[in-house]
């Protein structure tokens, strides 16, 4: 049966600033981007099979005066045996592409907006929740400790798509490098300070789970702005790159805090990341709401996580449900700011999120090749998290939250 379906794209972190924790102040758009269309083909489709049909789509597009006013296929996309094309089309030529049997779902592109040990001291929460199984008994959310061995993702790589990131701020240590950015037309910077303080969590200095990791800036935003193509576009590049590179491809994670409803094209795009070897962490998203309603949440092999404040309580806003694998620190999260090399709290799944693929990338690098695929990084990191501590988890939600295993209690 072949898919459609309409939905908006937000960033999956909340961006409530300040010492208190307020309802996520989510920016949405659920405006679909007039006659721009996202292809899906059959799953394992064979390439002479998909350049015919591109080459039918080009053909039949050429050959009609009223289509020129349409671009037609404006990108393609390939993630191991999945195969996609987003471009804008007519509604006599989307007709036609819906008649072909090669083809398994079409949707709307839409608009997209802003989602050895040692023990260090003042540190900010969510590292101390990682690396302790007991409740935090202070409400100080930047004074805690954090017990971590000294490894601390040494030879792994994070690729955060995100708004940018501020490689120079002193934090990352020079380990922050540009990777691609999918709006050429803008300069490759952070643009709007989420991405900064997502890979701030993953690896700085200060605030980072693995310490030593290199953060890969994949800018997939302008001005908190993208489509649901421009983020598959940035996850291909980011598998092609990680799978390109000799040896990467066990020592590396995808990092989205990203949110958007159901989207089958974004879903097998992570499936098929997955299926190359490649861990993929995502955010649960803000809604209140069970996950399987967003995506790359219900994605069946995305890794997605859920948020607790210091009170190991559901926070009321982060999704819940069967999707969910993992909680983890998302309320008041102290991280690296884009502002005069500064910091800045924020909260959201979209904080969340980092603290696990940066939680992937420390044990990637403590405990080798034993976990280098999804499914043994994916099953270790729950078979380490604490049981039955989140109040409020929500229905059908896994009771875990995230734990670093150094044996403190």
């Amino acid at each position: 049966m072949k898919g459609f379906c309409v939905f908006g794209i937000a960033i999956a972190s909340l961006l409530a600033q300040g010492a208190a924790a307020p309802h996520p102040q989510q920016q949405q758009s659920t405006a679909a981007i007039p006659s721009r269309w996202i292809v899906t083909l059959k799953l394992g489709i064979n390439k002479s099979d998909v350049k015919q049909h591109l080459d039918w789509i080009h053909d039949t597009h050429r050959r009609s005066l009223s289509r020129r006013q349409t671009t037609g296929i404006e990108r393609t996309f390939e993630i191991g045996n999945f195969h996609a094309y987003a471009g804008e089309f007519d509604q006599q030529l989307l007709a036609e592409i819906v008649a072909k049997d090669e083809v398994v779902a079409i949707e709307p592109d839409h608009e997209a907006s802003l989602t050895a040990l040692t023990e260090v001291s003042d540190q900010p929460w969510g590292l101390a929740s990682l690396s302790s199984r007991a409740k935090l008994v202070s409400a100080d959310v930047d004074h805690q400790s954090y017990v971590y061995d000294t490894s601390a993702g040494t030879g792994t790589f994070a690729y955060v798509l995100d708004t940018g990131i501020r490689i120079s701020h002193p934090d990352f240590q020079g380990r922050a490098i540009k990777g691609t950015n999918v709006f050429p037309e803008v300069a490759h910077d952070d643009d709007f300070g989420h991405g900064t303080h997502v890979a701030g969590t993953i690896g700085s200095l200060r605030f980072g789970v693995a310490k030593n990791v290199t953060i890969v800036d994949v800018k997939t935003t302008r001005v908190a702005y993208s489509t649901t193509a421009k983020i598959i576009e940035a996850l291909e590049w980011s598998v092609q790159n990680i799978t390109d590179t000799p040896g990467r491809v066990g020592k590396s994670v995808i990092s989205m805090s990203l949110a958007t409803a159901t989207s089958t094209a974004l879903n097998d795009a992570v499936d098929a990341a997955t299926s190359l070897g490649v861990f993929v962490v995502v955010g649960a998203g803000n809604d209140g709401k069970d996950a399987s309603t967003r995506s790359p949440a219900s994605a069946p092999t995305a890794f997605t996580v859920g948020a607790i404040d210091i009170n190991s309580t559901r926070a009321t806003w982060s999704n819940f449900g069967p999707s969910v694998d993992v909680f983890a620190a998302g309320v008041d999260v102290r991280s690296t700011s884009l502002y005069q090399d500064g910091t800045e709290l924020l909260s959201g799944t979209s904080m969340s999120t980092p603290h696990i693929s940066g939680l992937a990338l420390y044990l990637k690098g403590l405990e080798g090749s034993a976990v280098d695929a999804p499914a043994a990084i994916g099953a270790r990191i729950k078979e380490l998290a604490t049981k039955d501590v989140v109040t409020d988890a929500g229905v059908g939600s896994p009771n875990l939250v995230a734990y670093n295993g150094n044996g403190r209690q």
